[in-house]
């Protein structure tokens, strides 16, 4: 019995060959259309390629400008000099008005901390607010939460 499945088998046409011989005649009658279609498909694959190198490059520089402000609040931190806090706020606002990448969401819970530092109690307890709603980040979420109680607290 398997025998004569196997004979059977054998005798049919393979279903690959047909497929890529109907394949091959397909594309032979309608030549332009397969090549146009080739070309937008590679169109498509270069442009999402492009996209993501684009992407990743706004993204380091945020990453960049993000650090830039930490050190200047850091900075302010350890001397005290108001020139290196107005440094970061300004670094921060620039992230958080442009919305840039990842970074935005940290630089808006750094900025609501400059505002605490200045006594600017309601844009920080608004920027705080804005963190907890928007935040992706568990981490960032519960950070601003933290500062949110402790304003309320006063």
């Amino acid at each position: 019995m398997a025998k004569k499945n196997a004979k059977e088998l054998v005798k049919k046409p393979d279903v690959l060959l047909a497929t890529i011989e109907r394949t091959y005649v397909y594309i032979r009658n309608n030549l332009k259309l397969f090549v146009i279609g080739v070309i937008i498909f590679l169109a498509a694959v270069v442009s999402a390629y492009g996209y993501t190198i684009y992407a990743r490059n706004q993204e380091e520089k945020a990453q960049q400008t993000l650090f830039q402000g930490i050190r200047s609040f850091e900075e302010f931190g350890r001397t005290g000099n108001q020139d290196s806090l107005a440094s970061a706020e300004n670094t921060f606002l620039t992230l958080v008005r442009e919305k840039r990448g990842k970074a935005f969401h940290t630089a808006r819970l750094y900025l609501a901390t400059i505002h605490r530092t200045k006594g600017e109690t309601e844009e920080a307890k608004a920027l705080y607010r804005d963190v907890i709603k928007d935040s992706p980040g568990t981490l960032l979420r519960a950070l601003a939460e933290q500062a949110l109680q402790g304003l309320e607290k006063k």
